[in-house]
């Protein structure tokens, strides 16, 4: 058996490289994206992990040329999947899996920051201020934080707000019984208007796609402050930027913004929607790397590394997405 691993980081190699001696499997490591110009390197290999990317989205060629070489998987390195054309995959034979857990306290932890940061006019402060006391920040145990979405990075948001003090509201498809006595469950309309801090923890799907709408944000109350550290697209970001304009937001903090894929491998700040949000003074944008911490790095690659070995072995993963 021999692995191909796309988009490795050099913070992921030395894991690829303990796991291929202890599993004794070797693996081709590329630092680019696969693309109509590496995907040649894949002949002689059984099994593929990789970030899809922005041409895998588009190019169906890529899935086919893939099965050509005899691969029938695709181990993805996130917990997000909205980067594969299920339909082609399908049409392929070529069996999906995701990272669906992965150090929840890496995102979690770093939401639960930019929510401080936000509360605390941070961002405001540091964006080209030079008066000290440009704006008086407000404290947790004053105001209501919503949590949608309420899986394992949700709950450790939940969690932790819970314990430094501040009122949870969340909204999911399912209630957590682990947050009994810590959050309160009301409907997304009501998550929207009830909360001071929105903090964002669902994946992006169909239903989800731009559901932060022109409509939501003229619900949201007023200096009401928003949190997003899960898909840049479940934020609509024309409307977005609509209500920042208008002076009715408390602040933002986006870790994921609209179309940021496209720009992965190259400038981040070249994304013409970072250059919009980036002009708001209570704006905080980092570069989707709320995940990035040596545990959760660890637990990814190797993740999506066993992923790949059980699908080629056994025909089977607990990870394996079913459509």
């Amino acid at each position: 058996m021999k692995l191909i691993f796309y988009n490795v980081s050099e913070e992921e190699r030395p894991f690829i490289q303990k796991w291929s001696f202890v599993n004794q499997i070797p693996v081709q490591m590329v630092a680019e994206g696969i693309s109509s110009e590496n995907i040649a390197l894949v002949k002689g290999c059984d099994g593929i992990c990789l970030y899809p990317s922005v041409e895998m989205r588009q190019n169906e060629t890529i899935y086919k040329r893939l099965s050509d070489y005899g691969i029938r998987q695709l181990s993805i390195k996130s917990t997000g999947v909205d980067g594969v054309n299920f339909d082609w995959a399908t049409k392929y034979k070529l069996t999906v899996t995701n990272v669906p857990g992965y150090s929840p306290t890496s995102v979690g932890h770093f939401a639960i920051m930019s929510i401080m940061l936000l509360l605390r006019n941070v961002p405001t402060l540091t964006h080209e201020s030079t008066q000290r006391k440009t704006a008086i920040g407000r404290e947790l145990q004053d105001v209501t934080v919503g949590v949608l979405g309420t899986g394992r990075i949700g709950c450790v948001v939940a969690e932790g707000i819970h314990a430094l003090g501040g009122h949870v509201l969340a909204s999911s498809s399912r209630q957590n019984p682990q947050l009994n006595g810590i959050a309160r469950y009301v409907s997304f309309e009501e998550l929207v208007k009830q909360s001071d801090v929105l903090s964002i923890h669902i994946p992006l799907n169909d239903r989800s796609l731009y559901q932060f709408s022109e409509e939501v944000f003229a619900m949201m109350k007023p200096n009401a402050c928003l949190v997003n550290t899960a898909r840049g697209k479940i934020i609509d970001t024309n409307a977005m930027v609509a209500w920042l304009a208008s002076g009715k937001a408390g602040g933002v903090a986006l870790d994921a913004i609209e179309n940021e894929e496209k720009y992965f491998n190259d400038d981040w700040k070249k994304n013409p929607f970072y250059t919009q949000l980036s002009q708001f003074p209570n704006v905080f944008l980092t570069p989707h790397i709320a995940f990035h911490t040596e545990l959760a790095v660890k637990e990814i690659t190797e993740t999506a590394l066993n992923n790949a070995k059980e699908i080629l072995q056994k025909g089977e993963s607990m990870n394996k997405i079913s459509v």
